[in-house]
C-alpha cells in the first residue's frame, strides 16, 4: 500500500496529533483561555469531521493500523462525546480554578491515544496507544494540585497503571517468544501450528488481566473508587465514560482475532471476571455516601453485564454490550454533569446528602435523573432494561443460564442504590438549596442525556441491528 493511501487512513489520528502539537505552542505564545478554548473545539471537530467524511477502509503500515466501519464509528462516538464533556465542563474547570491550557493537549493527547487503540492491529503499536492515553489521564487526575485527595488518586492511578501496562507488556513479550509476531493476523496463524500452549496461555491471561484494569473489572477494579472520588468531576466524567469504550473495542479485537484458537482458556477467565464484577460493584455501592465513588462500584457491577454479552462469543450478545456501553455512557455523561452542577454557594456538593430535596427545588432536573437512574438500574421499561435484557437472552440461548441467573440477582440488589438517590431526591427534606443560577451547558447536557435514553426505548432493536451491521466479529 502506497504511503498516500496509508495517510489517507490514519488522518484523523495525524490531525489529533498535530492539533496537540498546535495547542502546545498556542498556550505558551498566547495566555487567553478564550483562544485556547476555541481552537480546541475547532481541532475537536476537524477531528470529527475527518471521521466523517476522510476515513477510509483498509490497512495501514504493515497491517499494524486496520480501519473498519466498526472502528470509524466507535472512534466518531468516542470524539462526539470528547467534544461535547470538553464543551460543557469549561465554566466547571473555570469556577473551581482548575483551568490550564496543559487540560486541553492532555484531553486531546488521550484521545488520539483511544482512536488508535481502537485501530491497533499490532500489540506493540495498542501498548504505545494505551500508554499515550494513561499517561494523559494521570495528570488530567492531578490538576486539583492543592488537593491533597487528588494527588493520592493521581498517585495510585500512576502506580497502579503503570503495573497494569507492565502486566500487558510483559505478556506481549510472552506471545512474541511463541509466534515470533506482534501482528495480530500473523499470531492467529502462527499460533495454529505451534505446541507452545502454556506459554501462549500465560501470556494471553496477562495480556487480558490489564486490559480488565483499563476497563475497572473485578478483581482489578482497586483503583477505580479512590480515582473517580479524588478527581475533579469533569476528569471523572471524561475517565467514567471514553477508556471503557476504547478498552472494549481492545478486548474483542484481542479475543476473537490473535486468540481466537484459545476461546476454553479466556472464556473462564472472563466468566469469573464477570460474576466478581457484578457482585463487587452491587454490593459494594450499597453502603457508599459520597456520589463519585457510589458510580465507581456501578461502573464496576456494569462492565460485568457488559463483559457476559462477550462471553458468548455471538453478534448478538456482543451487539448487546455495545448497546449497553452506549446508554450505560450516556446516562453517565449526564449524571456527571449533575454532578459538576451540584454546588451550594462556592461549594462542591458530592455527597449524598447534597441531593436532598432536589424534587421540590428543582423537578425538572430531578425527574430527568429518574430518567437516567432508572435506565442504568435496567428498570422496565427503560433503555437500560432492554440492553440487559438483550445480554441475558444472548447468554441463555449459549446455556449460560446459571450466569444469566447471577446477572439478574446482582441487577436486582443494583436497583436498591438507584433507589435509594431517588428517594433522597424526592423524599428526604431539603436542607438548604442549591445554586439557583444553575449553568445552562449541563442543565440541558442533562435534559437531553434523559431524552435520547427514552428514544432507546423505542429503537433499542433497530440500534442493536445497526452494531450486528458493522460486522464486529
Amino acid at each position: 500500500m502506497s504511503f498516500y493511501s496509508s495517510f489517507s487512513i490514519v488522518l484523523p489520528e495525524i490531525i489529533a496529533f498535530f492539533s496537540g502539537l498546535s495547542l502546545i505552542l498556542i498556550g505558551v505564545l498566547f495566555k487567553s483561555k478564550k483562544i485556547t478554548n476555541f481552537l480546541t473545539l475547532l481541532f475537536f471537530s476537524l477531528i470529527l469531521c475527518s471521521i466523517i467524511f476522510s476515513s477510509k477502509l483498509g490497512t495501514a503500515f504493515g497491517n499494524s493500523f486496520v480501519n473498519t466501519q466498526f472502528t470509524i464509528t466507535l472512534k466518531f462516538f468516542i470524539v462526539l462525546i470528547a467534544l461535547l464533556i470538553f464543551y460543557v465542563s469549561k465554566d466547571y474547570l473555570k469556577n473551581n480554578n482548575l483551568y490550564i491550557f496543559e487540560y486541553n493537549i492532555l484531553f486531546i493527547f488521550s484521545i488520539l491515544g483511544m482512536m488508535i487503540m481502537i485501530s491497533a492491529n499490532d500489540l506493540m503499536l495498542l501498548y504505545l496507544a494505551i500508554e499515550l492515553q494513561s499517561l494523559s489521564l494521570y495528570v488530567l487526575v492531578a490538576l486539583k494540585k492543592e488537593s491533597i485527595r487528588s494527588s493520592e488518586a493521581a498517585l495510585k492511578y500512576f502506580i497502579l497503571g503503570s503495573i497494569a501496562s507492565a502486566i500487558i507488556l510483559y505478556g506481549a513479550s510472552m506471545v512474541y517468544s511463541v509466534t515470533g509476531a506482534t501482528n495480530y493476523t500473523l499470531i492467529r496463524d502462527a499460533v495454529v501450528n505451534n505446541n507452545s500452549f502454556t506459554i501462549f496461555s500465560f501470556g494471553l491471561i496477562l495480556i487480558l488481566s490489564g486490559i480488565a484494569f483499563k476497563l475497572s473489572a473485578a478483581p482489578f477494579h482497586m483503583w477505580t473508587p479512590d480515582v473517580y472520588e479524588g478527581s475533579p468531576s469533569s476528569i471523572t466524567t471524561i475517565l467514567i465514560t471514553l477508556p471503557k469504550i476504547a478498552a472494549l473495542c481492545v478486548l474483542i479485537k484481542l479475543l476473537f482475532e490473535p486468540f481466537g484458537n484459545f476461546v476454553d482458556v479466556w472464556r473462564q477467565i472472563l466468566i469469573i471476571i464477570a460474576i466478581l464484577s457484578m457482585l463487587i460493584g452491587s454490593v459494594s455501592a450499597l453502603k457508599q455516601e459520597n456520589l463519585k465513588r457510589l458510580f465507581g462500584y456501578s461502573t464496576i457491577g456494569n462492565i460485568g453485564y457488559v463483559l457476559m454479552g462477550i462471553i458468548t462469543q455471538t453478534e448478538n450478545g456482543i451487539a448487546a454490550s455495545f448497546l449497553y456501553l452506549v446508554i450505560y455512557t450516556i446516562g453517565a455523561f449526564g449524571i456527571f454533569s449533575f454532578i459538576m452542577l451540584l454546588r451550594r454557594e462556592n461549594t462542591q456538593l458530592v455527597n449524598l446528602s447534597g441531593i436532598a430535596g432536589l424534587s421540590k427545588s428543582n423537578p425538572g432536573i430531578a425527574l430527568c435523573l429518574v430518567i437516567l437512574l432508572f435506565s442504568m438500574a435496567g428498570i422496565p421499561p427503560f433503555a437500560g432494561f432492554f440492553a440487559k435484557f438483550y445480554i441475558f437472552i444472548a447468554a441463555i440461548e449459549q446455556d449460560l443460564f446459571y450466569l444469566a441467573i447471577i446477572g439478574v440477582v446482582f441487577s436486582v440488589v443494583s436497583v436498591f442504590y438507584y433507589l435509594k438517590l431517588i428517594k433522597i431526591m424526592y423524599l428526604d427534606d431539603l436542607e438548604e438549596e442549591i445554586n439557583s443560577n444553575l449553568d445552562k451547558k449541563l442543565s440541558t447536557t442533562i435534559v437531553i442525556s434523559a431524552i435520547l435514553l427514552l428514544f432507546f426505548v423505542f429503537y433499542a432493536n433497530s440500534f442493536i441491528n445497526f452494531i450486528m451491521s458493522l460486522r464486529i466479529i
